[in-house]
């Protein structure tokens, strides 16, 4: 089974299957209506491609998976998350700032949620993370492969893996030359 983890994947798979389909009725209908048909066929694809283009000139990070950046900071930078929460944040404070308050303060609040609201992705990262291996507690995990379920970069569950061992979560050891980690066992009462 092949793992679609990119919008570009998805155009491709549906541009693909609709040209197929457009083929496989082509030679069912009627004379008087395939020549109209075929122009929608060979239209068609041009108006995917444009409307790719055009998606790629507005917005390119948006064609991207979480997972295909090399960490996390990077796609937070990409699609401008950190500063659009900040912005917002700031933008709600202002509205309900106090008359004395400077605007220094709110920008310092709005860093600061943005900041917070990084940490709380990290911890739902961590806990679904030491959910999925307490649930498979005879498996050991390489980043990769969390990487792989969680669809995210390897980077980013390297990252949970070494905040969850330094909380002793979970053991590290090494399988032949690949470093993997496993739920911590459990101590018999």
């Amino acid at each position: 089974m092949i793992k679609v983890s990119n919008p570009l994947t998805i155009v491709a798979i549906f541009a693909g299957l609709a040209e197929v389909m457009a083929t496989a009725v082509l030679v069912v209908l009627p004379a008087t209506l395939q020549s109209i048909f075929i122009y929608f066929v060979m239209g068609f694809p041009v108006l995917i491609v444009s409307l790719f283009f055009l998606c790629l000139f507005v917005r390119p990070q948006s064609l991207y998976a979480p997972s295909d950046y090399k960490s996390e900071e990077s796609y937070l930078k990409a699609n401008n998350i950190r500063q659009e929460v900040s912005q917002a944040t700031e933008k709600a404070l202002n509205g309900v700032a106090l008359n004395n308050q400077h605007s220094n303060d709110v920008k310092q609040i709005s860093e600061k949620v943005a900041k917070l609201a990084e940490s709380a992705f990290d911890d739902f990262l961590d806990s679904n993370v030491l959910e999925y291996m307490r649930e498979r507690p005879n498996e050991a995990f390489t980043n990769r492969g969390l990487g792989h379920i969680f669809s995210t970069g390897k980077n980013n569950i390297l990252k949970s893996l070494l905040r969850l061992e330094h909380k002793k979560e979970i053991v590290s050891g090494m399988d032949g030359l690949v470093k993997v980690w496993q739920v911590r066992p459990r101590e018999a009462t």
